[in-house]
C-alpha cells in the first residue's frame, strides 16, 4: 500500500505522493500502485499504462530530470485520474472533480 496523502481545493480531493519516500520504485511502477489503491483494485487489473504513457520513457525522464535538478511536469490521464508527475511530487485528481471545477 502506498503513503498517500489527501489534500483538498475546496470540494477537489488531490491526492499526492511523495517520490522522495520512494527512492527505490520507479516512477511507472508508482502511478499503477498508487492508482491500484485509490480505485481499490489490483494492479494486474487495470489499463495497460502503456495505453497512456510509455513506462520506460516515464521512468527515464523523471530519473533524468531528478540527476539533473531539472523542474519538470508530466501530465496524463490514467484509469479515470488526472497524473501530474513534478518535482518529486505525484498528484492525482479524480477526473470527474476536474470536469466539475472546469465547468464553474
Amino acid at each position: 500500500m502506498m503513503n498517500i496523502q489527501t489534500h483538498w481545493d475546496g470540494d477537489v480531493p488531490e491526492y499526492t505522493v511523495d517520490l522522495d519516500g520512494a527512492t527505490d520504485q520507479l516512477t511507472s511502477y508508482l502511478v499503477i500502485s498508487s492508482i491500484a489503491d485509490l480505485t481499490d483494485q489490483n494492479p494486474d487489473d487495470l489499463e495497460s499504462l502503456w495505453d497512456t504513457v510509455d513506462p520506460d520513457a516515464l521512468d527515464s525522464f523523471v530519473a533524468h530530470a531528478d540527476r539533473s535538478s531539472t523542474p519538470y511536469q508530466l501530465t496524463f490521464q490514467y484509469q479515470g485520474y488526472t497524473v501530474t508527475v513534478a518535482d518529486r511530487c505525484l498528484r492525482f485528481i479524480p477526473n470527474e472533480a476536474v470536469s466539475s471545477s472546469a465547468s464553474i
